[in-house]
């Protein structure tokens, strides 16, 4: 939409908005707009297709959280049909904006502590993840990311790494998972108290799969001792009780499984929406995925040996 368009929409709804910003947008169908109205107040509105998709979820999901004291969104106005919602402004402050060296153990430390809040509390009618699911967000990075970006066939040990995979996340305990719980979607609102966001594809689902999200970041490359002691702290605010080894070893399966399907979906959006502002993090989020799969992996050394430089000449070409 245009300027113009979201502050006319907007009146539509009393909310008579005199400027319009947009916002980044992500993997997401969405658009998100900044609206101001004329007493400096300002609001979040969210745009979604109707044709493509409705906010039902994320709703559903937000008024379960606020029931448990997570801090979500507040939804302040929805219109199913125009496929419209008017959310509160949480800033601008999301972690990938201010995490520094500084401030880092902190705030991780209370991202650990919001995530098993989130993930024992109680939403009702939570669906689970499918394994097939789980199997094609994955796949995608044989048929998307090495077929059709990289112009490369995926080897046998790709398939095998799924295949593994799968069965390692049917060893988790499930929970309710985010599914891109990273510092982008986690925001310290005006309060200061740490928000998350974008959580409409909320399921139960394994619980390495979030605890990577924050863990291991797509922005820095990953250090595993820093992982480690960070989930030392998790082990003590959860109440799945397991050692520290197990938890390494969902992340390290979470990890797998995520960074296998992002890089398929930065690939897509790519080829279908010529989103390229991704591209730049993909090498790390290869980089990190190489470092995690066990070291008696095949997979390792095609990743290393034959995707890795392919991927850093076909960015450098685009």
């Amino acid at each position: 939409m245009k300027e113009e368009e979201v502050i006319n929409l907007s009146k539509k709804f009393k909310f008579n908005a005199v400027e319009a910003f947009p916002l980044k947008r992500e993997a997401s169908e969405r658009e998100y707009w900044r609206i101001k109205n004329n007493l400096g107040e300002t609001f979040i509105l969210c745009y979604l297709d109707p044709n493509k998709g409705d906010h039902s979820k994320f709703i559903k999901i937000s008024n379960e959280l606020k029931k448990n004291n997570i801090c979500g969104v507040s939804i302040i106005y929805h219109d199913k049909q125009i496929g419209v919602t008017i959310q509160e402004d949480l800033g601008d402050k999301n972690l990938i904006s201010i995490l520094n060296k500084d401030n880092k153990q902190e705030l991780i430390e209370r991202s650990l502590k919001l995530l098993v809040k989130v993930q024992e509390s109680e939403i009702d009618n939570l669906e689970e993840f499918s394994r097939e699911d789980l199997f094609e967000q994955m796949n995608s990075f044989k048929k998307i990311f090495c077929e059709q970006f990289l112009y490369t066939e995926s080897d046998e040990s790709i398939s095998d790494l799924i295949t593994i995979t799968i069965e390692k996340l049917y060893q988790h305990p499930w929970v309710n998972c985010h599914f891109d719980f990273e510092r982008r979607n986690l925001v310290l609102n005006p309060e200061n108290k740490l928000t998350v966001i974008d959580y409409q594809d909320m399921k139960k689902g394994p619980i390495g799969i979030d605890i990577a999200g924050i863990l291991v970041d797509h922005y820095f490359e990953m250090d595993i001792e820093d992982i480690k002691s960070y989930l030392n702290f998790f082990s003590t605010k959860t109440e799945s009780k397991y050692s520290n080894d197990a938890f390494f070893e969902f992340t390290r399966w979470g990890c797998i499984q995520r960074n296998l399907r992002i890089l398929g979906t930065l690939s897509s959006l790519f080829l279908i929406y010529n989103r390229s502002f991704r591209l730049i993090d993909m090498p790390l989020i290869l980089k990190n995925l190489i470092k995690m799969i066990p070291d008696e992996h095949s997979s390792k050394v095609f990743l290393e040996q034959e995707v890795k430089p392919l991927l850093l000449k076909t960015i450098d070409q685009i």
